[in-house]
């Protein structure tokens, strides 16, 4: 059986037929059927991640600023207000899935810091819903409200 086809092989030297062409091709879209989704999940969840991650550090920085300063007297907003230049190295930028998905026209983070010690930070933090869209967390879904911490 062997030899019979090692002298295949040395007879027909003169590539591959249209059949096994169509296999490998074959082969080579149901991985892709399979991979595809997987990363593409996984990108949406790292963004929703990454996003969170920016607005946690946010609120630090603007804790950190009541904390040095005090409550402000009148509302103090970022990136308009230099001062959260002493509290962050660079201001970070939403990423685009999320700031798409949450009806962001734009790329930045808007932190308020209120007369009364609140601290804002818009887009709030994101989810990953059931059907599978990033929503803000805290926003209503078939009557009911998550809460946002």
């Amino acid at each position: 059986m062997f030899q019979w086809i090692l002298k295949k092989i040395k007879e027909d030297n003169k590539g591959f037929t249209l059949i096994e062409l169509i296999v490998v091709i074959a082969i080579i879209a149901v991985l892709a059927l399979i991979v595809v989704p997987k990363v593409t999940g996984q990108t949406k969840e790292a963004d929703v991640a990454a996003h969170n991650a920016n607005v946690r550090t946010l609120e630090s920085a603007a804790t950190m600023y009541i904390a040095e300063e005090g409550v402000p007297s009148e509302l103090v907003t970022w990136p308009t207000d230099d001062s959260w230049e002493k509290y962050l190295q660079e201001w970070p930028t939403v990423p685009k899935s999320v700031a798409s998905a949450l009806g962001q026209g734009k790329d930045t983070y808007t932190v308020e810091i209120k007369e009364d010690g609140t601290i804002t930070v818009t887009p709030k933090k994101a989810e990953i819903g059931e059907d599978g869209t990033i929503k803000e967390i805290g926003s209503k879904e078939n009557g009911t409200s998550t809460p946002s911490d």
